[in-house]
């Protein structure tokens, strides 16, 4: 069953959108869709109420951000830049909306991951930066390989889509939080993308991020990125991973040793003899 966060953030989101698709297909003045959307948020509070306004703003905003990537990609020159936007519109609703639809007792206003890291904005930031300096500087010929843009738009893609097809796999057993205790309910998912990556949703954030900045021809932010998420997603697997042996044990190592991660240079937690007695006394006790 569908959660009423889930209606609230789907309508909230596709409200600006649909409003400039309608813009695009009409071709009707910019200044008429400007009034429209500005005043086009009011009805979802009359709809859903106020006790839903965290969730309605949100979502509106990602919404926003995805119709400045339609408006920037057909209005004008700056194509891979309308479609970062719009990718990166993507994959903060569909955050949302998969853990309210696979996970709902979990589902926040952090499930958007907006506010996921003050390093995270820095990161946007510092893409966006870069493209508009290097664009001013050199013009049109920031992109005088097109076959670039257009790989890192297939790693943006489906970088986002291994993430979420980890998500749905997982359903219940994925978190955005490195779980500390195991749930009563927990258990270890190896089949679909677990088959091919112990950490899919990890793996597919991974390329995702590099794919945006090799999209948008960033020379810097792609290498900054990749060392950024290369090291963030090594620390964070090495600790999730030595709770997963606490939790799982024997059965969770053979899996550890059959299935790679997909990620670079990144092989998990190493297991020690001392840690191994450990587990064993603490599952004893």
């Amino acid at each position: 069953m569908v959660c009423v966060e889930f209606t609230v953030a789907l309508i909230s989101f596709l409200n600006p959108v649909l409003l400039t698709i309608l813009l695009i297909v009409s071709e009707g003045p910019l200044v008429l869709y400007s009034v429209g959307l500005l005043f086009s948020v009011s009805p979802l509070f009359a709809i859903f109420g106020a006790r839903h306004e965290d969730i309605i703003y949100r979502a509106y905003f990602i919404g926003f951000v995805c119709t400045l990537g339609l408006i920037v990609t057909w209005y004008s020159s700056h194509t891979q830049l309308g479609l970062y936007l719009i990718g990166l519109a993507a994959f903060h609703i569909s955050e949302y909306l998969l853990t309210a639809l696979y996970k709902p007792t979990k589902l926040s206003n952090d499930s958007f991951l907006l506010n996921h890291s003050t390093a995270y904005h820095c990161a946007l930031g510092a893409g966006l930066f870069e493209y508009l300096v290097e664009y001013v500087n050199l013009g049109s010929d920031k992109f005088s390989w097109p076959w670039i843009s257009l790989l890192g738009g297939c790693m943006m893609f489906s970088g986002d889509v291994f993430r979420k097809l980890a998500m749905i796999t997982a359903a219940e057993n994925f978190d955005h939080i490195v779980q500390t205790s195991k749930a009563e309910n927990h258990q270890l998912v190896t089949h679909g993308v677990y088959s091919v990556s112990r950490h899919p949703s990890y793996a597919g954030w991974f390329y995702w991020s590099i794919g945006t900045q090799i999209l948008l021809c960033n020379p810097v932010c792609t290498a900054g990125y990749a060392f950024a998420s290369w090291k963030f997603f090594s620390e964070r697997i090495e600790e999730e991973e030595c709770y997963l042996i606490r939790f799982f044990g024997a059965e969770y190592l053979k899996y550890k040793q059959a299935v790679g991660i997909g990620i670079p240079f990144i092989s998990g937690f190493q297991v020690s003899p001392e840690f191994l007695q450990f587990v064993s006394s603490t599952k004893e006790a």
